[in-house]
């Protein structure tokens, strides 16, 4: 007996307990605990909790970044047109010369001995021409003995002068501005024709070459201004303008290559240096950007969920430019508008959402 008492105790404490749960938000004192959102009271469901960003107007930079390779300005290795034994270098390694300044000179005695001697020849072809000349006005020689006087005196001339330009090569001079490098020839060296002596750089402007993808070509264009960096000045952004833009596209890398010149006054720059090049070639005021996470795609269409009385309004979009975490949008949403960037997979059209962050402006 008394088991059956309390089999029948247990069972009606269990029906009063499956009553008190399915009444719970009816009870009092307790039932403010459970009583669901008012949304879920008028049928709507739970809503989901969901991040979400305020649209705000921005400024769109278009740039890109690529690397580069630093040129000298001008660059020339000095070398010999002739055979010839050094005889004097005028010539520190890391210096900086002037245009015309001398350089190297070669053992010139064999020559300059030729040219006194022709110069002496010419001297005399000269004097025979004016005393036959002064002949021939008195009429004591013919015309045809003063003009091959005269043709005399021309070839004196011819040789002084082949004589002259022989002479001058034996001297090399500074042909711009610049400093010497590392020398590859010592006094007294004996050089052949093309022998590398010196070379000579002018870095007071540095030529960053460095390619853009054809995409931007419309938008290329001489006075442009370019931002460099160096792993060797990681901290010292380098500041050039666009000179150059090359007149054919690679059609292997579909790229054109852009020079822009740099001012090297302070020497920081050398020839050869790889260096990160950022060339912003367009800038839109006023652009609408979102985070790239809040736009879905299906069967080709973009779209985005908006929220709207509390509720997810699904908004096609028609998008533009892309950057690193954003996208543009031009058509479909407005500046001010509120979308979803976290929960969009929990949502569907006109489902009651709770924003359960303090919203922020999602600019530029």
């Amino acid at each position: 007996m008394r088991i059956l008492i309390q089999i029948l105790v247990v069972a009606i404490l269990a029906v009063a307990g499956i009553f008190a749960f399915q009444n719970r938000a009816e009870l009092p004192l307790i039932g403010k605990y459970f009583a669901p959102p008012a949304q879920a009271q008028r049928g709507g469901g739970f809503p989901t909790p969901v991040d979400a960003v305020i649209l705000q107007p921005g400024v769109l930079v278009d740039s890109v970044r690529v690397v580069g390779t630093a040129r000298s300005n001008q660059s020339v290795a000095i070398t010999s047109e002739i055979a010839g034994r050094i005889a004097d270098m005028n010539i520190s390694e890391g210096q900086q010369v002037q245009k015309g300044d001398v350089l190297v000179r070669f053992g010139s005695a064999e020559i300059a001995a030729d040219l006194a001697g022709a110069r002496s020849a010419l001297k005399l072809a000269q004097q025979i021409y004016e005393r036959g000349e002064a002949t021939r006005r008195k009429g004591l020689t013919t015309e045809a003995r003063t003009e091959e006087l005269a043709q005399a005196v021309a070839t004196a001339e011819a040789e002084v002068r082949q004589l002259e330009v022989r002479i001058g090569k034996f001297t090399l001079q500074a042909p711009f501005s610049g400093r010497l490098g590392f020398k590859q020839a010592s006094l007294g060296a004996l050089v052949q024709p093309g022998d590398p002596i010196v070379t000579l750089d002018d870095i007071s402007v540095i030529k960053l070459d460095f390619d853009v993808p054809e995409t931007a070509l419309a938008a290329l264009h001489p006075g442009q201004t370019v931002l460099a960096r160096s792993s060797a000045y990681p901290d010292t952004p380098i500041e050039g303008v666009v000179s150059t833009i090359d007149t054919r596209v690679d059609p292997d890398t579909r790229s054109v290559t852009v020079r822009a010149e740099i001012d090297n006054a302070e020497g920081l720059l050398r020839p050869g240096m790889y260096l990160t090049v950022e060339l912003v070639y367009g800038r839109t005021e006023n652009a609408l950007l979102a985070p790239e996470e809040l736009v879905l795609v299906v069967d080709g269409g973009a779209f985005v969920f908006a929220v709207e009385d509390g509720k997810a309004v699904r908004s096609p979009v028609t998008l533009g430019r892309r950057r690193p975490g954003q996208v543009e949008i031009l058509d479909g949403l407005e500046a001010g508008q509120t979308v979803i960037t976290a929960g969009v997979q929990k949502v569907r059209p006109g489902a009651a959402v709770q924003v359960r962050n303090a919203p922020k402006g999602a600019e530029s």
